[in-house]
């Protein structure tokens, strides 16, 4: 804190000496906060026969000067800056504009081993801009993970953290149209600093489809993303299609947007298309539900000399397939301590038609390939599908016997296990009304395939261990074009291709961190097209961050607790004082902390240990 004297001269031609004191405003490097401490008038100080009035206030302002210099502050409280931690007590601090955050450290730490402000600071130099991309873009992510909301909210509560802050709203946006600019070359960045700095497995990837609604009841023209669709939450609101690849260790790889109403089966050629993964010169297993089994999808990635693992539903496959897999021949059976059957597995090769059209003549090709089958049964979801079944065969048999005028057959709910009568030869009899009959046929027929499941593949392995190569990895794989198989160097059972498809869970748990879960990437509130894929963008960069962190704590902790606890790892600075107290701290944080070698191990720490932590964070390495 310092003095210093400012004047205003009046119309009157009177002239008002202020003394001020200015101190520092905690967190920002221009700005300065000043208090007045006395006023002087000079038509006052001449009637009390001052001659000169400035030199009276100027030997004033020395005086309290020499007089701050002499006084000894004391604080009412005493602070031992040796003081650790301790896990015995949380505090009762929460997020609040009077603290700062601790926690944002952690993805710090991340956000400079992946060199991400490398990226940034080497391109946002040929910008014409006075602000920090660099400083915003963390901000952003990092209030993502930690506070998901709006753009605008997230400017307004930018104190939280420490450092540079001196930005405003529209920096944010000019930022967002930089970063979406930058895209492709960003998440291509991305994706090689994980495979360089994390290891990143990517022999397998995993694909699927989700969307997201709209704070709008409006649906954008032809050119826009949001549309009305079938939405997951069934909500009527206009929706956009994400489709995500994901590696083998669950870290995101790249995603693609798509238009609302597009067919989820229709995303995965453009996805392929657009994607920064090379599909074409190193050779991938693409593993997906059935919702993108079509051919053209397969004849797609077998074109690209790729394999495949995708589901097929038994009860929509033809009779032959139908009949093999109810046989009760061939099956590998597990059984459990009891003696009980736990689950089956079988398969067998078979040469499958395919047909679709051309892209560039519009006409129907067909076509034979050689395709892996793989049979399941497994009795927990055989339970599970009779329990989930139950409730909508209450229902149908409460409308036993009931009349209605409604004579269309549905397949969903209750409807689904009613026959409407009168019928005769399956067409409908003239008549006023019909009458609601339970269908106990069509209940069996569904119930013979619980627990039954299909996946199809043209991933096999060497015909026995003899035939692996020793000098390449047991990922290694090769396309066969005699037969279309894409072999792996090992040897590749039946199990194996379950235990691949049986991966794709995580990719759905992927989507619940980005929905229910801690970045709440929905509702979407921008209305630029633009400025949603910018969106879409620091959404899928939070999503990596978050992950990784996980991954480095060994997957023991959900993305919420960890989001909880980073939030709450907050600090609060001392009146009259630069030290800092730290007011949260559980088990949690300590394992984040020592996970990523961070040194927070006092309670209470000066700027100076603040700014010591932060440059410690911006290490592009560190101890694993």
């Amino acid at each position: 804190m310092a003095y210093m004297m400012t004047k205003n001269v009046l119309k009157s031609g009177d002239t008002i000496y202020y003394i001020n004191t200015v101190s520092r405003i905690p967190g920002e490097k221009t700005k300065h906060k000043q208090v007045m401490v006395e006023k002087f008038s000079a038509n006052d100080l001449r009637s009390r026969g001052e001659e000169d009035p400035q030199a009276y206030v100027l030997h004033r302002l020395n005086e309290l000067r020499e007089e701050a210099r002499n006084t000894v502050r004391t604080m009412s409280y005493q602070v031992d800056l040796g003081l650790g931690l301790s896990l015995s007590g949380e505090g009762d601090l929460r997020v609040s504009d009077d603290c700062k955050n601790l926690g944002f450290a952690a993805y710090s730490r991340l956000y400079h081993r992946l060199e991400l402000d490398e990226f940034v600071n080497n391109r946002r130099r040929y910008l014409d801009c006075s602000f920090n991309i660099n400083v915003i873009f963390q901000h952003l992510l990092y209030s993502r993970c930690l506070w998901p909301a709006s753009k605008k909210n997230t400017w307004e509560h930018k104190g939280r953290f420490f450092g540079d802050t001196g930005y405003g709203l529209q920096d944010v946006y000019r930022s967002m149209d930089s970063l979406l600019k930058w895209r492709t070359d960003l998440l291509r960045h991305l994706d090689s600093k994980v495979k360089q700095k994390f290891g990143r497995r990517d022999t397998v990837v995993f694909y699927d489809v989700t969307n997201y609604y709209f704070e709008r009841d409006e649906a954008d023209d032809e050119n826009g993303l949001r549309a009305k669709g079938p939405c997951k939450e069934h909500r009527p609101e206009p929706i956009i299609q994400m489709g995500l690849f994901m590696d083998e260790l669950s870290i995101p790889i790249t995603y693609e947007l798509f238009r609302g109403n597009t067919n989820d089966c229709e995303t995965l050629p453009e996805a392929m298309d657009n994607s920064i993964i090379d599909f074409s010169d190193s050779r991938k297993i693409v593993v997906a539900d059935k919702g993108m089994m079509s051919y053209y999808n397969i004849m797609k990635i077998r074109d690209a000399r790729n394999g495949y693992v995708i589901s097929q539903s038994i009860r929509k496959s033809d009779s032959q397939t139908k009949e093999f897999a109810l046989s009760c021949e061939g099956w590998e059976r597990t059984l459990d301590g009891n003696g009980n059957v736990v689950s089956m597995i079988k398969e067998r090769t078979i040469p499958r038609r395919a047909s679709t059209y051309g892209d560039i003549d519009g006409k129907k090709h067909s076509g034979t390939y050689n395709e892996r089958q793989v049979f399941i049964w497994s009795r927990k979801y055989s339970d599970r599908a009779k329990r989930e079944r139950q409730a909508v065969i209450e229902k149908a048999l409460q409308s036993e016997g009931k009349r209605s005028k409604d004579f269309k057959d549905s397949s969903y709910g209750k409807s689904k296990y009613l026959r409407k009568s009168p019928v005769k030869a399956g067409e409908l009899v003239q008549a006023d009304w019909c009458l609601y009959e339970f269908d106990a046929a069509r209940l069996e027929e569904d119930e013979k395939y619980d627990g039954y499941y299909l996946i199809c593949t043209n991933v096999v392995g060497v015909g026995n261990e003899s035939q692996i190569n020793p000098d390449k990895p047991s990922s290694h794989a090769y396309y066969r074009d005699s037969d279309g198989f894409l072999v792996l160097n090992h040897v590749v059972p039946a199990s194996e291709i379950a235990d691949i498809y049986g991966g794709l869970w995580k990719i759905e748990e992927t989507f619940k961190v980005t929905k229910t879960g801690m970045l709440s990437l929905r509702p979407v509130f921008h209305s630029r097209q633009d400025r949603i894929r910018a969106h879409f963008l620091i959404c899928f960069i939070s999503l990596v961050l978050e992950r990784l962190l996980e991954l480095q704590l060994g997957w023991k902790y959900s993305a919420k607790s960890i989001q909880q606890s980073l939030s709450h790892f907050n600090a609060v600075q001392l009146a009259n004082s630069n030290i800092y107290q730290v007011a949260y701290y559980d088990v949690l944080v300590d394992t984040i902390l020592k996970a990523l070698d961070i040194d927070i191990s006092r309670k209470f720490l000066q700027q100076s240990d603040i700014r010591r932590i932060i440059g410690q964070t911006k290490k592009k390495d560190y101890e694993d």
